[in-house]
């Protein structure tokens, strides 16, 4: 054999292997992110919830998720197998009190479960709004009912071809007008908020900045972030807040199944120290980009600033739920014990609207200032890059006219809290209306979420009247 073609071979042969080694290690990070995914669902659905385990995996699941995972749930435990052809892997997700559930990602169960918060249950002394349910003079009851029946009927068997809505609720001039659940679900039930999560994290900031505590246009203080030839060293709280810190990925996970997003939140027991390694590729302020990374990093600026890790497992029940009566709202934390910034948190729908309400509201309840003066402003404030592609406040998404607007044919002024699945909270200032949808819907195309809420804007009181476009 020629010299020349040893070469060749051995070269061939590093290529096989090489190539062997990426398959290998592609396949063993989308079973620890299915693992990861079914583990913590399970968890918080069945052991936070209370719900069924074989209602959550028919209903909560995706197809590749239900077909590729076995799961084991313990007393305050899941335990999740995926398999994918030959290769198995096996993640844990534990409950802890007050920190949700969490996947070990790797770490002993028992290093986790170190992390805890201490002391008693958090008071839940605060009065709860009523809300009780009624007709508002003004509004098209009828045509508001049509509304919310559309939003529930079903024309597919399928559960992934669905609408799967769980909840509807509508808030109007002081009044809650309209409200329905599934079978199954009620005004108490924790709902997946997903994405919704953010929203909730700049509120957290926003109490910390009302306090005197933050200042979002310092630094954002990450550690490894201090090189002064490094972008990042720049990058400061405001940055993160309104999604302008100019990372270099692309949150993609519906067209990646090995994306960034999905290995950060499933594989990794420290999110914001995964997150911040991630490079940017161009100064904070320049560029937007809608990424869960900005929302990780959040959370940790909220555990830094607080500095006392007790005070921070406290801090989301004591400073926002009880001061608002979210008193069925639960935020999760990593296994680092960082509340998971950009997902995770579960609220009832009522729970979903008292924080709708308190945006509505410029931040204050019951005469109570939660946030401070002018947060909600710089809320929905977007910024300029944002307005380059997509308008986006303070982790809101806004309506402000655009080329691809949010919610045609509602008020410019209108913004939203979303999640993925179909979550929204959607709050309209100048006609007073909160509208709040909670459901489980698989594909997109199944549930239109303009034309419910302009089915809904339709049925108010002067409604092309009040719009500001």
């Amino acid at each position: 054999m020629s010299p020349l073609l040893k070469k060749g071979l051995l070269g061939l042969g590093v290529v096989v292997l090489g190539g062997g080694a990426y398959a290998y290690s592609y396949v063993q990070d989308l079973g620890s992110i299915a693992a990861g995914y079914v583990s913590q669902t399970l968890c918080t659905n069945v052991l936070i919830v209370g719900r069924e385990q074989a209602q959550v995996e028919a209903q909560d699941l995706a197809r590749d998720q239900r077909s590729l995972t076995t799961s084991i749930i313990g007393d305050n435990w899941v335990e999740t197998t995926a398999s994918i052809g030959p290769i198995r892997v096996t993640t844990t997700s534990v409950h802890r009190p007050g920190l949700g559930c969490s996947n070990v990602a790797g770490l002993p169960v028992e290093d986790v479960r170190q992390i805890q918060r201490q002391g008693p249950p958090v008071s839940k002394s605060a009065p709860v709004d009523s809300f009780e349910v009624g007709s508002h003079p003004d509004v098209n009851g009828d045509q508001l009912r049509v509304a919310i029946d559309r939003a529930f009927t079903e024309t597919a068997d399928s559960v992934y071809e669905k609408k799967n809505t769980r909840a509807t609720l509508v808030f109007y001039d002081g009044q809650l007008i309209a409200e329905r659940y599934a079978d199954g679900f009620n005004g108490t039930t924790p709902l997946r908020g997903m994405s919704m999560t953010k929203s909730v994290t700049s509120a957290l900031a926003g109490i910390l900045v009302g306090q005197g505590k933050l200042d979002i246009h310092k630094a954002a203080g990450i550690a490894g972030w201090s090189d002064a030839e490094d972008s990042r060293a720049q990058l400061t709280t405001h940055h993160l807040l309104k999604m302008i810190g100019g990372f270099d990925y692309q949150e993609a996970y519906e067209t990646n199944p090995r994306s960034t997003l999905s290995m950060m939140l499933m594989t990794q027991p420290d999110m914001a120290s995964y997150a911040a390694e991630i490079p940017t590729f161009t100064s904070p302020g320049k560029n937007w980009d809608y990424q869960t990374t900005h929302s990780v990093l959040l959370a940790k600026v909220v555990r830094n600033t607080i500095n006392d890790d007790q005070a921070y497992f406290r801090f989301p029940q004591e400073q926002l739920f009880d001061r608002i009566g979210m008193h069925n709202s639960h935020m999760q934390a990593d296994a680092s014990g960082t509340f998971t910034g950009g997902a995770f948190m579960f609220a009832s729908a009522r729970d979903w609207l008292r924080f709708g309400l308190l945006y509505l509201n410029d931040g204050v309840h019951k005469g109570q200032r939660i946030l401070p003066e002018g947060w909600v402003e710089y809320t929905r404030t977007a910024s300029n890059a944002s307005l380059e592609k997509r308008p986006y406040g303070a982790q809101f998404w806004l309506n402000n006219p655009a080329e691809k607007q949010l919610f045609p044919g509602l008020p410019d002024d209108a913004y939203a809290a979303q999640g993925h699945y179909g979550q929204y909270v959607v709050i309209v200032p100048s006609m007073k209306l909160v509208v709040v949808r909670m459901g489980m819907t698989f594909d997109k195309g199944a549930f239109d979420k303009n034309s419910f809420l302009n089915d809904v804007v339709a049925a108010m009181p002067q409604s092309g009247q009040n719009r500001v476009n």
